[in-house]
């Protein structure tokens, strides 16, 4: 089933809903583009039957001055302020240091990472339960391999607006949190693993300076066990919705925003959804913005954020007012 939290060049958001699925879990979406290696794009070196990875340096980011003024507890106090989504994922290989390096560059306030959790306990920047999508395997579940077998592989740049440029590595939670906890809010996503492993995660962000004020916990409107834990520690919460759910069923923002602190509304959602959502006493962030039109209409009904795509295009004449 595809994702509804899923943003091409190519399509609008799918609204489809997720009521079924448990705890934020979302199925891989298989058929990226074609690349290298019977339809995977591997690491230079395992070409022609090798199977050993090749180690690569770990991206340096680029320092950010920004400081705690973009952590959780002040991002209210900057109407507009802006998530990266996926780290912009309509501009470079999601998820990838590059992505989130160039938003920093370009000035969002926030980032968003799913995350995904290997074999051996790596947790890492996956939306999907495969790298198919992203990397062009077949049937390679993250959850039976190790963080070895996933680094031979590369996150490619065909669901963005610039097919061409290079892959990019596969990053480690940790890596991201190492680079910007310290100056930027960072929406966590636990996507595709399994409850009984949350306790490691939320040790990972322990480590940072502020954990509290630096991540907050995000997931689809029904999740219940990650936003209820993450709360029970402290942490503010985002899910998000989409307007078609909400005509659908009337009692599904009643029934499940207990569990958030802040709440989602697709930037597409008619102008009386977004009118009742920002009635409410939850600050409300428009998802998954593609443009810069798209974002100023978002924040003319009542966005008091705004979780950005298209990076570039959004903040290309400066902050969103």
């Amino acid at each position: 089933m595809p994702d509804p939290d899923e943003l091409t060049p190519s399509s609008e958001p799918r609204r489809v809903s997720r009521r079924a699925l448990i705890g934020g879990i979302a199925g891989g979406l298989v058929g990226a583009a074609a690349v290298v290696g019977g339809g995977a794009v591997l690491l230079p070196g395992l070409l022609g039957g090798q199977t050993k990875s090749t180690p690569t340096a770990s991206p340096t980011p680029t320092p950010s001055s920004a400081g705690d003024g973009l952590l959780a507890d002040r991002l209210l106090a900057r109407p507009g302020f802006t998530v990266a989504h996926r780290g912009g994922s309509l501009d470079w290989p999601e998820m990838s240091m590059e992505a989130y390096r160039n938003s920093v560059a370009l000035g969002v306030n926030a980032l968003e990472i799913s995350l995904a959790r290997t074999s051996d306990g790596v947790w890492f920047g996956l939306h999907d339960a495969t790298l198919d999508r992203t990397s062009g395997t077949s049937g390679f579940f993250a959850a039976d391999h190790t963080w070895a077998e996933v680094q031979r592989y590369r996150i490619t740049a065909a669901e963005t607006t610039d097919p061409g440029q290079p892959a990019q590595p596969y990053l480690r939670f940790d890596d991201l949190v190492d680079a910007y906890a310290d100056t930027h809010t960072i929406f966590v996503d636990p996507k595709v693993a399994p409850t009984e492993h949350l306790g490691e995660l939320f040790a990972l962000m322990a480590k940072a300076p502020h954990p509290t004020r630096t991540f907050v916990a995000k997931g689809y409107c029904t999740t219940t066990a990650w936003p209820l834990d993450a709360q029970s520690r402290g942490f503010r919460t985002w899910g998000y919705y989409y307007g078609s759910e909400l005509a659908a069923d009337p009692s599904l923002l009643p029934s499940t925003q207990a569990q958030w602190t802040w709440l989602g509304l697709d930037y597409e959602a008619d102008a009386d959804t977004w009118r009742s959502m920002t009635a409410g006493d939850k600050p409300v962030l428009a998802h998954i913005v593609p443009s810069r039109a798209d974002a100023e209409l978002s924040l003319q009904r009542g966005a008091a954020g705004l979780v950005v795509s298209g990076v570039r295009e959004v903040l290309a004449s400066g902050p969103v007012r």
